[in-house]
């Protein structure tokens, strides 16, 4: 067997083996762990094709140790073999299912696995998804082996570390990254393939083929034009029939093209996010047919037909250059035609809606996203992870092109279902008047209770729903005029959630899918999750201002009416921690005089963006209530998402500021960085001092509580004044740093 290296960054390197007809050295490879019990699992097609190919593994597999020749194999004598126990899945999709994974769960207890055992995952890369998600839960991790049975599942699947299974009918939306201890390729496999099964394999390379051009593009045309049907067949043209030869080449060049962008981008986040071309309308089709009618590879060389057809159309790939792409497409689509009836339109665009990448670009309701080329070998690149949004009516119309039929007047796009304004105050109302209990017993979810609002979950014409109601105190921060208004542009941009509704009352929008994120999500380094939320606070910083939120900087407008209204009542002034109304006066002339002499930028501020604001899902951020929405500076939005009582990550806050200075189109060189972390730390006490006073007002408000009130001032003034020493000092070490030096 010749040894191949898979590196996937520094996350791992995989010891691969490839060879022809080589099951000794395969057990042998498995033996070497020595673990106290395989635990082999196989899909339905494997089991029948291959059943004996582990045969001396089994329990009654050899008539006697040494009669097949594996006595010794892997340091084990024969009475030393470890137990053998068998899983056999159904074949395809249909086995990645949380069904599934509950049933390998509780076989792999029942059975007596430890930590010492090993998962052998036989079969196609359906079976080698679930098993190696299985493998990455069980014990937090188990000792893995993939042995795959298919052409596909050879050059594709085992190059990436991504598990998974299918859920709630969408492709691959559970999963992780793990990695195996060995790959072990056997391409005698291959000879057994059902056309089906060969085609979708050099499907796949087809994609390879178009994504890096050159050598791929060559090695797949001369290992097509070398087809032949085979004689055994009857020369009937049925199978699809490819040397083992051929096949070599073709697998150590699909190995190549994933592995030459994998070794840098393990996770498949940003540049391993080009082996998705074709994926989003490859993905939906073979769902729209119902699993196994479409072979995977099959579907991705049809999505690459839609993907070059949007291209074209957007003015990104030249007629000439779209001709070639597909071209190469159809030496392989030629000799396998989509099967008769076509699902809809309809059908297909509603599953590409639901696709597992949306929301990675923040796509409108009306966009869908996939990897774009100029030609073949020329990706269009992206600020953050290759992939491009356009509208969803190209894939429409190619859809229609290629014969799938549309409904007379449908829509073949999927709308977010609108909720009449007469419904939304009702519905407002009863948040406002009912309590929990009786809420629940109308079908509303209780969510949260704010300083100024009440919100609950709810579902309508089968839209899922957030209503948020006001309370008296969100009109200390907002004009009755303003409320929503924010929300509202947010919405249409794809920065927030769709409002549908909004009155001085409150708020009724979509409900998000995903995760309130928290302080510690900011600090932990999750690249991804940083870029993301980068990326959304960028995009709502470049929509101009609601005519209705124009004026000075919101933090200042918030800051003079809280003071005004803590002015009315000096008696409810705290007694301690705090100094008079006239120092605090002072402190807030001093930073609108030192934000006024920083030039500090303003832009559509969010005004409370803490982590607690933002949802994520999918790889991609929403941000939510917009009370504090309006004219601002963003120095204060970049500082309250890292603002915390002990500090911040350094390296986290340095990866968002860059981000973000891409999302925004300024320069990201590490001077540029500084200068956005220094602009951001210029707000620290300013975050701190904003709060304080919130809190001098609370007790006009909620005077049962004015000693909390009263504590939590006082706090936040401590914070500001050791924030406002912290800038004082840094600024004076960078003057001593530039100050000239005299000897």
């Amino acid at each position: 067997m010749e040894s191949v290296s898979f590196v996937f960054s520094d996350r791992a390197t995989v010891p691969g083996f490839l060879g022809l007809d080589v099951q000794e050295e395969m057990i042998g490879h498995i033996l070497e762990v020595k673990p106290d019990k395989i635990l082999l699992v196989c899909d339905q097609q494997a089991d029948a094709l291959h059943a004996d190919y582990f045969c001396p593994l089994l329990p009654g597999g050899a008539a006697a140790p040494g009669e097949i020749g594996y006595g010794d194999i892997g340091g084990c004598s024969w009475s030393e073999l470890p137990a053998v126990e068998k899983k056999v899945l159904p074949p395809g999709d249909e086995c990645k299912s949380w069904d599934h994974l509950s049933e390998l769960i509780r076989w792999a207890f029942d059975v007596g696995t430890t930590k010492k055992s090993l998962v052998v995952a036989f079969g196609g890369g359906a079976l080698l998804n679930i098993t190696g998600l299985f493998a990455s839960i069980l014990f937090r991790g188990t000792k893995l082996m993939y042995v795959p049975t298919t052409f596909l599942a050879m050059h594709d699947v085992v190059t990436s570390l991504k598990t998974s299974i299918c859920y709630d009918g969408r492709k691959n939306n559970i999963g992780s990254f793990y990695a195996p201890l060995k790959i072990l390729i056997d391409v005698g496999f291959c000879s057994t393939l059902p056309r089906g099964e060969l085609f979708s394999g050099v499907g796949e390379l087809a994609k390879n083929a178009a994504l890096m051009g050159g050598k791929h593009a060559e090695g797949f045309v001369a290992a097509l034009s070398k087809e032949r049907v085979d004689s055994a067949h009857g020369g009937s043209g049925e199978e699809f029939v490819l040397d083992r030869e051929t096949l070599m080449g073709l697998l150590r060049l699909g190995i190549e093209a994933k592995m030459s962008v994998l070794r840098v981008d393990a996770y498949e986040k940003n540049s391993g996010m080009i082996f998705e071309y074709g994926h989003t309308v490859s993905h939906a089709i073979e769902k729209a047919y119902g699993d196994g009618v479409v072979p995977h590879g099959l579907g991705v060389t049809y999505g690459m037909l839609s993907s070059s057809f949007a291209a074209e159309r957007l003015g990104i790939m030249a007629p000439e250059d779209r001709q070639k792409h597909d071209d190469l497409c159809w030496l392989l689509l030629k000799r396998w035609p989509l099967p008769e009836p076509k699902p809809s339109v309809e059908t297909v665009m509603a599953l590409a809606m639901r696709d597992s990448k949306r929301g990675l670009t923040s796509e409108a309701d009306d966009e869908i996203s996939d990897v774009l080329l100029r030609k073949m070998g020329d990706i269009v690149p992206t600020k953050t992870n290759m992939l491009s949004k356009f509208p969803c009516s190209l894939v429409a119309e190619w859809l229609v092109s290629m014969g799938f039929p549309s409904s007379e007047g449908a829509s073949p796009i999927p709308e977010v279902k609108a909720v009449a304004d007469s419904e939304c105050e009702a519905l407002l109302e009863s948040v406002n008047s009912l309590d929990d209990t009786e809420l629940a017993a109308q079908g509303f979810e209780p969510m949260t209770v704010g300083f100024a609002n009440r919100v609950c979950a709810a579902e309508r014409h089968g839209q899922p729903l957030v209503i948020k109601r006001y309370t008296d105190l969100v009109f200390l921060r907002l004009s009755p005029e303003a409320i929503g208004a924010v929300d509202s542009l947010a919405g249409e941009a794809g920065v927030g959630p769709r409002v549908f509704h909004s009155s001085p009352r409150g708020l009724v929008m979509e409900r998000l899918e995903g995760r309130t994120l928290e302080e510690a999500d900011m600090h932990r380094g999750d690249l991804p999750l940083l870029g993301a939320v980068a990326q959304a606070l960028a995009r709502l910083h470049q929509l101009p201002p609601p005519k209705v939120s124009e004026g000075g900087p919101m933090l200042w407008r918030t800051v003079d009416k809280m003071l005004e209204v803590a002015a009315q009542r000096p008696d409810l002034w705290p007694a301690e921690g705090m100094p008079g109304l006239g120092p605090v006066l002072v402190e807030v002339m001093r930073a609108k005089q030192t934000l006024v002499a920083h030039q500090a930028k303003v832009v559509l501020g969010h005004g409370d963006f803490k982590p607690s604001n933002v949802i994520f899902h999918a790889g991609s951020a929403k941000l939510i209530d917009f009370e504090l929405g309006g004219p601002n500076y963003r120095g204060f939005d970049l500082m309250k998402a890292f603002r915390t009582a002990n500090g911040f990550s350094e390296p986290s806050m340095r990866h968002f500021m860059g981000a973000y200075l891409a999302g925004v189109g300024e320069g990201c060189s590490a001077e540029d960085v500084d200068a956005l972390m220094q602009e951001a730390r210029t707000f620290e006490p300013f975050t701190w001092l904003e709060a304080a006073i919130f809190f001098l007002t609370l007790p006009q408000f909620k005077p049962e509580e004015t000693a909390r009130w009263h504590r939590l001032a006082a706090d936040r003034w401590a914070k500001f004044e050791e924030a406002r020493g912290r800038l004082q000092m840094d600024r004076l070490s960078r003057a001593a740093a530039h100050r000239p030096t005299s000897f």
